[in-house]
């Protein structure tokens, strides 16, 4: 094949999959040669296949729930990337089955696994993720009059479901700095002109299923309506696809806050059910909705 096609490409990294899983299910002890694969790919890598000294295409492949999703050119993100001759390609496609059955025989590629592999270098000293129009950055001393005034708000406390009770500014603080790394992973959201205006938190974090839910809250009314929001939500899921390999990101939202549930569905959120009267708030019950996002759903939304 001399052109390279996405569906060649899909065939390659379904078949390199399938092979290495043989492969170190044989030989589980061979497996600390994947260490860089575990740690920079986040589940995602680039692939350059070449031939003669040319490059005959650069892939992204993204791993999810349905498997391998290949796209064109390498995403700004990627950390690991693997260099790979055509031949070693070819080689693959058409010995895979022996491959699979006589997996003792991939033990040449480990040279040429380790040699194909690069990563891009993402040290950084500052940690913020930056939007279109927000940037959602670890708390500051500073950020604790926004927190206690925003989450000791009587409206903004329903439209999340709390109760009347009142949060110190002990919890606030003790949350405040629970940041990148940390369950519940906490941020704050600044206007592009760094105005503190809500909250935004990653949190339940499951690493057997690969996902964790989302909330968020837009304490500054005078941003509300106006897409701040929903960009910190498409931000905040950019990460936790292309850097934390989740597959699956989900929330709540309650049946009367229909302004939330509208952002959610212009991020990609899908309405999976409705938990009926579930919700005990000032008095009445109310149904909560289900909503979430996949991996897949949010690379072919957004990236392809």
């Amino acid at each position: 094949m001399s052109q390279l096609t996405l569906a060649d490409v899909k065939a390659f990294a379904d078949a390199v999959a399938e092979t290495s899983a043989v492969f170190f299910r044989k030989y589980p002890f061979l497996k600390p040669i994947l260490y860089n694969v575990y740690l920079y790919s986040s589940g995602n890598y680039g692939l350059v296949i070449r031939e003669n000294g040319r490059s005959l295409g650069k892939f992204t492949i993204f791993h999810s729930t349905e498997g391998n999703i290949v796209k064109k050119d390498i995403e700004k993100d990627i950390s690991l990337r693997f260099t790979v001759k055509k031949k070693h390609v070819d080689d693959l496609m058409q010995r895979k089955q022996e491959y699979c059955k006589r997996p003792y025989l991939l033990v040449r590629y480990i040279p040429l696994f380790l040699k194909a592999q690069s990563i891009k270098d993402r040290r950084q000293t500052d940690y913020y993720l930056i939007g279109e129009k927000t940037v959602l950055r670890p708390g500051e001393d500073s950020d604790l009059q926004y927190l206690f005034k925003w989450y000791n708000d009587v409206e903004l406390n329903r439209l999340a479901g709390w109760s009347d009770s009142k949060v110190t500014a002990d919890k606030l603080r003790y949350n405040l700095y629970r940041s990148f790394g940390s369950d519940p992973m906490n941020l704050m959201i600044d206007d592009d002109d760094g105005r503190p205006i809500g909250t935004i938190q990653l949190y339940d974090f499951n690493d057997q299923d690969k996902c964790c839910k989302l909330g968020i809250r837009i304490g500054d009314r005078n941003y509300w309506g106006k897409g701040y929001g929903e960009d910190a939500v498409r931000t905040l899921i950019e990460y936790a696809f292309m850097q934390l390999d989740l597959y699956r990101v989900t929330l709540k939202v309650y049946e009367y806050n229909e302004r939330a549930a509208r952002c959610y569905i212009k991020c990609g959120f899908q309405l999976e059910g409705r938990t009926r009267q579930s919700a005990y708030i000032d008095g009445k019950f109310y149904d909560e909705l289900v909503m979430g996002i996949l991996k897949s759903e949010y690379i072919k939304k957004e990236i392809i």
